[in-house]
Order: structure tokens, then sequence, then C-alpha cells
């Protein structure tokens, strides 16, 4: 009964060939009966790559505006399928089909599974038709706003408009962004869908028209930071959206971070101790954003503006100030305008350019109009639709609040000092800058606006800021006019108030108050923190029962009668521990793993050399030290490091662990971090059958067939029973690879899995060399070739090592199958970027090779045979390929050279080489691995003069030596695990100086 292999064979395909579900063009008759297999399903037949389909399907068929949903999905079918799945159930199904096919989801500041299902259908027809007119309108003003993300226009008023109310939801903005972003691009993805219908043809030769005669735009690089509120049933959720570019240009970036100039090729970017996202520097020169963060920003309930910072390439931390300029607030009035149908975003101000807008205020203040009574974080509120006008008054004041109106945003430039990390209003000490921008985000000229104080509360009269001459201390009263439209803002005056800690440790602080003046402090006692005030500050303690450390200390501060500011006191406690993120005490038999060191903390002392120390548990002879430069530093930022030194053994291993170690002083502790959080029992394979160790919450898990003589390497799900799991039984396939679903956190050791018990293979590195030299002797259009861009694409769509395959083992045996496997698994690719600089850096890292020791011939070799069998069409994209990976690597120098070109690097002289042991450090010389790869001269380098670093002054030589081919019996490729292991020592001798080894690998190619 299953529809998806059926649909497969009509359309003489082997396998899913990756195409978008929308290009399989299902006719009517076709997805009738798709949705018969739904109609006379059972519990354990389901296909789950047929709900996938049908998902896209219902996208493309049956959406007809409205906030598309798991339950309407559903209930569009009839049948068994009523019966035997429940709305959720089907769509966990659903997300299963789409991994089994290698969908690749949507990843922004979190992972859109829905989204990304629905978008396979890539149009909805039925609801464009319907609403032909509308949606042209819209498309072309999207077109005519050349947007780089959708958030540039998702909160534009005057575009959205165009859409029918039915239809202004985030998923509608999503795909009508994918559709005018390719046109912009002069991509032709969506040229078949368009052409469906002849209203369909006509919207699409309308943008391309129009496309043809823009100029192109220039972006403001402001973040489009909001908060959003959305109605789900009874309840009320706030989450905060992070709005970045796909990539920045430098200038753009540095502005964004408040950076004079970037310097870094790496900056890590975290909100309240939480990884967001890396900006990664392109070849180009522009930075990359990658996502990490996989779920929303949820508010805390707190008035506190999130504490936002980067963590640069070399450890240094860096505040972010002003990143996000407001943050709900249960206490006071806020203006929210319209986002789609049960979602508002929060305004800055008390005039929004949208037409549908709502006032949110507590008990305290009220409205000639009735509001709704809503319970908001278990406080009762009043919430208050609107268009135009609407006012708001308390004993003190009223408020005016405005829709439909050229609003403007505003930033106050944060002076706050570094004791405290978070308070719920701007600080300064002096007189503030005020950026005013319009609704465009373009910074104002000063005398288009203007901005006044006055004393919180004050019954004074507003004195314009720029006559003003002081400041005084406390609550201070902004107000914004421009263009009739008038905005209100706090920020709090420090003046010389300053926290100072006399003493530290994990159990108690002591705080000194200076400049206190008129203040009143109050510092926030709870079950962990005691605090007793005395006449110089505060003195705290922590209760050692709770095996806690407070994140932080709440307090608050206001002059004399004032307004309070509530403030975040960066945790003043301080020793040597590994934290989780409620800032409980890590125990040192803890069983971590990579997953596990996302929201992990490193507590240190700020005045003492804190070290961690990373080394694999059974290659220790290769140690990785970094420097903690921050009393609270998060682990996740080493994970690269944790990474590298966990594939210097097996991957597949699960004995396989990386020690860290955290050393002050004489004190120290050890822990052990695993690869996975499950192993897989094959005791009962021969019968079909595996068990997860632990038990508990166990994954989905897929099998993988193995068969030389098959193209088809798609995932098989195994069915679940109550203690283990069913393995597949075929024909075609014995001998299975187990991995889990990539949509868990957690996640298994892929496995190897053996059904037959009368099968004899060979051993690890006979299979491994085996593979190697049938890869070498064959040509692209082999079977075996197919297969290993097969294993290299399912690592890739589901997250696994690349180890996982000893196809893609045996690329690292020999210099000219590495060349070929670069080039095709290349062209393959359809982001390059992605390949060059995230696939490959991990591919190196897990195998134990790199691409730039491929010898010069074989570069050459690997070129013409893709010529042959391709077309000499691809030779610029291969050659293209090359440049940018030896770009990304600054080895400009080495693509000269292998490329046929001339070189004229410098010669390494007596004082770099000392300079270099100088910068190392002597702790570092001590740890450095011992093996080191065998050359045939030395070119001139005093090498046995410098015997503590002779494996950084070998390991650029023998490459160089590679890349020549004067290599014999001493080759880096193939050989035994002491071959291996001088590759990984290769790697590390990179790693650890890769400006030396650069330019010694460089003076090496010209001397050889």
């Amino acid at each position: 009964m299953n529809f998806f292999p059926t649909l497969l064979q009509n359309r003489n395909l082997k396998k899913h060939d990756g195409r978008p579900f929308w290009k399989y063009l299902l006719t009517s008759e076709e997805l009738i009966e798709l949705k018969k297999t739904f109609q006379y399903t059972s519990r354990y037949n389901l296909d789950p790559r047929d709900v996938a389909l049908y998902y896209a399907q219902w996208w493309k068929r049956n959406y007809n505006g409205g906030i598309p949903s798991k339950q309407e999905v559903f209930e569009s079918l009839e049948g068994n399928i009523r019966v035997y799945f429940t709305p959720q159930e089907f769509y966990k199904t659903a997300r299963k089909g789409a991994e089994l096919l290698g969908v690749k989801w949507i990843k922004k500041q979190n992972t859109l599974y829905f989204k990304s299902l629905l978008l396979q259908g890539g149009l909805p027809l039925t609801h464009i038709s319907k609403n032909h007119g509308a949606y042209k309108n819209f498309l072309l003003a999207v077109l005519e706003e050349q947007p780089e993300t959708v958030d540039d226009i998702v909160y534009m008023p005057h575009i959205i408009k165009y859409l029918p109310k039915s239809s202004q939801n985030d998923i509608i903005y999503e795909n009508c962004f994918e559709i005018v972003k390719s046109i912009l691009d002069n991509d032709d993805t969506y040229d078949e869908l368009l052409g469906t219908s002849e209203s369909l043809k006509e919207i699409s030769r309308a943008l391309k028209i129009r496309s043809n005669s823009l100029i192109k735009k220039e972006r403001i690089s402001k973040p489009k930071n909001y908060w959003l509120l959305r109605f789900k049933n009874d309840t009320i959720e706030i989450n905060l959206r992070v709005g970045l570019l796909p990539k920045y240009t430098s200038t753009a970036l540095a502005n964004i971070l408040g950076f004079e100039k970037l310097n870094s090729r790496k900056y890590e970017l975290f909100i309240n101790d939480e990884l967001i996202c890396v900006f990664q520097k392109l070849s180009n020169g522009y930075y990359k954003t990658d996502w990490f963060q996989q779920q929303d920003q949820k508010w805390d309930f707190e008035s506190n503006l999130p504490h936002t910072y980067i963590i640069e390439e070399d450890g240094h931390k860096v505040e972010v100030n002003d990143f996000i300029q407001i943050v709900p607030n249960r206490h006071q009035p806020s203006l929210w305008s319209r986002y789609s149908a049960n979602e508002w975003r929060l305004i800055k101000g008390n005039g929004t350019s949208n037409n549908e807008a709502a006032v949110l205020f507590p008990e305290d203040w009220n409205s000639d109009i009735k509001p709704q009574t809503i319970n908001f974080y278990d406080n009762t509120m009043s919430w208050l639709e609107f268009e135009g006008k609407v006012e708001l008054s308390n004993t003190l004041e009223t408020r005016r609040y405005l829709s439909d109106v050229s609003s403007f945003d505003w930033t106050v430039i944060s002076q706050k000092p570094n004791w405290i990390l978070k308070a719920n209003m701007p600080i300064v000490n002096k007189k503030p800058k005020v950026i005013v921008y319009d609704e465009n985000n373009n910074i104002l000229e000063a005398r288009k606006y203007k901005v006044s104080i006055k004393k919180h509360k004050s019954y004074k009269g507003w004195q314009e800021l720029n006559t003003a001459r002081i400041l005084e201390e406390g609550c201070i009263d902004l107000k914004i006019e421009r263009n009739g439209l008038v905005a209100y803002d706090t920020i709090y005056n420090l003046g010389n108030l300053r926290f100072r800690y006399t003493s530290k440790s994990i159990s108690k602080s002591n705080i000194i108050v200076e400049n206190k003046g008129s203040f009143e402090i109050e510092l926030k006692e709870d079950d962990i923190l005691k605090i007793e005030k005395n006449q110089l500050g505060f003195a705290l303690n922590v209760n050692t029962k709770f095996s806690k450390v407070p994140k932080g200390v709440y307090g608050s501060l206001r002059y004399e009668n004032e307004k309070r500011l509530f403030f975040e006191l960066a945790s003043p406690l301080e020793g040597i521990a590994l934290l989780d993120k409620e800032g409980g005490i890590i125990s040192t038999d803890a069983k971590l793993t990579i997953s596990d060191l996302y929201g992990l903390r490193i507590l240190s002392a700020a005045n003492s050399e804190t070290i961690l120390k990373i080394k694999n548990k059974f290659k220790e002879d290769v140690i990785i030290t970094k420097e903690i430069k921050s009393s609270s530093q998060p682990l996740i930022t080493f994970i690269n490091e944790i990474k590298r030194l966990y594939y210097l053994e097996d991957a597949m291993n699960h004995h396989n662990k990386v020690r860290i170690e955290l050393i002050e002083g004489r004190t120290s502790r050890i822990y052990e971090v695993s690869g996975f959080s499950y192993n897989l029992n094959v005791d009962e394979q021969f019968d079909r059958k595996v068990t997860v160790e632990p038990s508990i919450h166990a994954p989905d898990l897929f099998a993988i067939p193995l068969n030389d003589n098959s193209l088809d390497m798609e995932l098989i799900p195994l069915v679940k029973n109550e203690s283990n799991y069913e393995l597949p039984a075929t024909e075609e396939a014995k001998q299975f690879i187990v991995i889990s679903s990539k949509s868990e956190l957690k996640r298994l050791m892929p496995r190897y899995v053996n059904t037959d018990e009368n099968f004899e293979g060979l051993d690890k590195l006979e299979r491994i060399e085996l593979y190697s030299n049938r890869l070498l002797e064959s040509g692209f259009t082999n079977s075996l070739w197919t297969q290993l861009v097969s294993c290299f694409k399912i690592c890739i769509d589901h997250e696994i090592p690349f180890s996982t395959f000893d196809q893609l083992r045996a690329i690292s045996r020999n210099s000219e199958v590495a060349a070929k496997a670069f080039f095709l698994i290349g062209r393959n690719q359809f982001d390059t970027d992605e390949y060059i600089q995230k696939s490959i850096p991990e591919m190196e890292k897990d195998l134990g090779f790199c691409f730039h020791w491929i010898q010069k011939e074989h570069w050459d070799s690997a070129l013409n045979v893709l010529n042959e069998e391709f077309g000499i069409e691809h030779y610029i994209r291969n050659l293209g390929l090359l440049k940018s990976y030896m770009e990304f690597n600054d080895l400009q120098e080495v693509l000269n050279y292998v490329t046929g070109n001339n070189i004229n690097p410098k010669k390494i002289t007596y004082s770099q080489i000392m300079n270099l042991r100088a910068s190392l450090g002597v702790r570092v010389l001590r740890e450095l691995p011992y093996g080191s790869p065998k050359i045939n001269s030395q070119r001139n380098i005093p090498i046995n003069e410098h015997k503590p670093i002779k494996l950084l002054l070998n390991a650029p030589i023998a490459v160089a030596e590679s890349i020549n081919n004067l290599q014999d019996k001493t080759s880096i490729w193939g050989g035994d695990e002491f071959r291996e292991m001088i590759r990984r020592n290769i790697q590390y001798s990179q790693y650890i100086n890769q400006t030396f080894y650069n330019k010694l690998l460089a003076y090496a190619l010209k001397n050889s």
C-alpha cells in the first residue's frame, strides 16, 4: 500500500534524488492514490515518506488561507488514519519521512520542522490562484524591497497589507521571500512551478521584468531583534526573535558588534550564556552567520535586558551593548503591533506604522475603551486592540499610543559598568548619547528630532538634552519628538557609584560599595545565597548543601524615593568548577557527551591563571591547552578543540572519550566527554534485534543497508518494540549501519550490524585498503564513486561522523583518490561555501588528513579525468573549488604552486623560529607530541638546533615533499596505525600555529 516506491518507479528513479517534493509534480490521480494509502493503512505499515510527501501536497493544493496547523493537515484525510493516529503522531511520522529522504531543515534561531515540511510543496497554488492580484502586488512590493532575509519584509505593514488577512503569517512570508530571492538571483528554481497556470505565469513575467530594472539597494546592518507575543489556546507565550542576515561585510558586522574593525576569523554570539550563532569569515572577506541555538529564546519574566556578548577566536570575551534594546515589562504599559493572526510584536515607543496595534497594561492604568482582561504570566493585565489612537492614564500621567503613523526607533548608547551584568533600563554615568532611526532604520540627523530630559516623575518641565549642562543622579525620563509623534524612555544615571569585590571564593565573597551617596541599595537573598549588609557593603555566603553556584546576584537601587533600577551582578563567586545552566556544580564522575556541552560554564578565578587541558583518553600525547580568560566562560567555546581530539581515536569506538581538565594552581578537576549519548547492543543481531543502552528515552533508529552491488543507500526506519528494535529482513543486504534521528539532541553512536552469522568479512584496515585500491582503479561513472557521494550526503544530511563509512575513510589512504573525491563530492554540492568552510574541515578532522597534502600531479590528473567524463564546461567550477579551499586555509602560495604559477616565499629565519618557540610558551612546548614525520631534506632549516619543536618544523616540510612526490617509504599517506598517528600530528602542528606552518610549507615547496 506504500505510495512513494510507486512514485519513484513511475519517474524511472531508483531512489529519491534530493529534489524538493514539489518537483515530482504529482497528478490529481496520483494524489488520490496517495490519500488511499492513508485511508486503508494500519499503525504498522504506514510509510513515513508518504506522510512527508502529503504535508507538501497539502500546502500546494489544499492550503487556502489562515495559519496552517498540524490539525488541519490531518483532518483533510479520511479513513483508518483518523483511527490509528493523532495529528501529533502523524506530524512526527512526517518528520521521520523527511529525515529518511534527507530533507534539509530550515534552521534559523531554531529549527523550523513544520515550516520545512510545508515548503517542500513549493507554492500554495490554490490560494495564490484565488488571490492572484493580491499576491502579484505583494510579490512586486517585496521585490522592490530587495530583501536579504525574510525579516526585511515581515515588519513592513505597507508591504504586508497587499496580502489578504488570511495570508498574513510567517510561512507565507518565508515562501514569498524564497520566490523573490530566486528572481533577484536569476535562479530558475521556481520557474517550472510558476508555469503551471496562466495566472502564475503572469506573476512570474511581471517579477522578472521589474527585476531587470532594479538598482541594487544598500542594506542597513542594524539587526532586527524583536519580542513576539503569541496567543496560544488559553496561554500567552513571548519569544525573542534574533534578526540577523545570512552574511555581513566586515564593516557591517563591526557596526553591529560595536567594534572599530574585525581582526578575528570567528566571533561567537551569546545571549544569556547561550550560544546563538557563529560569524565565520569567508574567503571573500564576508562573515557568514551559522546558527547554533536550536530553540526559541523564551522570555524569562525578567525586566532586565538580556546579557549579550561575543567570544573572539582567541577566547577574549567582549560585551555587545545595545544589541537588544527593549524587553517586555509587566509593570508598565507597552505597545504591540500585529505580526500575524495570533502574534504581536513589541514596539519601542508610542507609535507604530502598522494600522493594527494593541496596548498591554497593568491594573493601575485605565482607558476610556473597555479592554480585555488576560492572564499574563500569572499577572492579571489588560489587553486593548485598537486602530488609530488610544489613551491610557493613571494617577500621575496620561500616555497616548498611535497606529498607522510614521514611526521611529532609537538607541541610548550604554555606559553600563562592567560590574553590572544586566539591568532593566539603559545605564549612564554622564550625559547620554541618543541615536534616532526612521522606520527604515536609517540614522536621522539631529535637527530632525528633539530629545528632552527631566527627573523621573518630577513636576519640573522638560529640558532639551543638548542644552543640559549636568545630569542628576538616579532615574531620568527621556522624551523624543519627531513629526508630531512623541515617545518616552527612561535611563538611569549611576554617577560615580561603584561596586568592588575585595575577596572571592566558590562559597563566599565581599562587596565594597564606593561613592554610595544617596543611593539605597538592596541585594536579594534566596535559599542558596545569604547576604549580610555591613558598613562597607555586603558579605555573600553560599549554602553549600545545594551544590550550586548562583549565576548572578539580583539587586535594586534607587535614588531617594524614585523609581528603582533592577539589576543583576555577575556572580562574584569564583573558584574552579564546571556548572550547568542552573549553576549546579557538575560532579567529575558525571557522564557527559558532546551534546551536553551546550549551556555548561567553566567557573574560574579572574585574577589567577586557570588552564583548560583537553586530550584524548587513548591518545594522551596530543594535548590542547587553553587559558580561561573570563571568570565564567561557556564550555561550548572549545567545541572544535574537543571534537578535534575526540577524532584522534576511532569515532566509532564506544570507549572513545575526551578528557578535559580544569587546573588552577595545584587544584584540578577532570571530566570525561563521550561523543554520543547512546550505544547499540548487537548481541541479538543474528535474530535481527538490537537494543539501545541506556534504554530511557531511546531515540528513533534508522538502518543504512550496505551492499557493494547496490546504489540504494536510503535509510530504513527500524520498528521499535517494547524492549528492542527490529532490523529489516531483505535479500539485498544483510549488513547495515544503524544511526539515530538527527532531530534528537542526544544521539546514538553509529554501529555496524550484521544479520548473517555465516558472513565472513575483512577486518577494518583491510576493508579500507581494498576500497582505496578499487576507487583508484575505477572511473567516476563506476558505482563505487556514486556510493562514495551517497555516503558523504548521508553524513551531511543526518549529521553523523564521516568515519561511519569505510568508503570515506579510504579517501585518506591515497593522494590520487583524495584529489578525485574532493572534486567529485564538491561538484555534487549545492552550497560551495558550506562544503569548503564547514564540511571539508569537519571531514579532515574526522578522517585525519588534509586535502592540501595532495600531490601536485594528482590535482592535474583528477581535473583531466573530470573533464573527460563530464565535459570541459565544468572545469572552471572545479578549479574554483580548489581555489576556494586553498584561500580559506590561507594557502595562496600552495594554490599558485599546484596550478603552475611562480611563488616567492620569504626565507624562514632563525629569529622567526625563536619567536615561534617564545610564543608557544614552556607549557605548550612541553606538551607537543613526540612523533614527527620523516623528511628527506631539512631545506636549510636548523631542525637539530630546535628539537623541542621538531614536529612543527618537520610537518610542513613533509607536506611539501608529499605535494612534490618526493616521499617513498616515508609517505604520509596510507600505512598502519603509526602512520595515522603521524598524520594526526601533522594536523596538530598546523592547528598550533597556522601562520608559521603555511610560511614554512611555501618555503619548502620552493626549495624542494
